[in-house]
This record gives C-alpha cells, structure tokens and sequence, in this order.
C-alpha cells in the first residue's frame, strides 16, 4: 500500500494502457494526483506535444515535497 504523495501521468489516447488504467491506479493510491496528457505515446518524448505539460507537472510535484 502506497501511502506518500504521487503523481500518476497519463496520455489520453496511450497506444499500451488504455486512459482508465491510469485514472484507476491514481484514484487507488491515496495522496496522488493525476495529469491527463494529449497524446498517443506511452513515453513521452522530448518533441511530443505533451512534453511541456509532462515537464511541468513533474516540476511542480518535487518542488511541493
């Protein structure tokens, strides 16, 4: 059982793991937030159009800890 803050990001239309999945694993850990990014990928990538948004929620989460 996780127990800390998380942060679960996952792209809408996510070639591997379908959107729910994620949505489910972040409402199942207490303290997590969940990010919806657009996009297909599974990993995101520098030239994805979710970059931005990726870096930014990560930036945001390790500076509240």
């Amino acid at each position: 059982e996780i127990a800390v803050p998380t942060l679960v990001l996952h792209c809408r239309e996510d070639a591997m793991v379908l959107f729910e999945e994620g949505r489910c694993m972040a409402a199942a850990i207490p303290l997590a937030d969940f990010v919806p990014l657009e996009g297909k990928n599974h990993l995101i990538l520098e030239n994805d159009p979710a970059w931005p948004r990726f870096m930014s929620a990560v930036e945001t989460f390790l500076n509240a800890g």
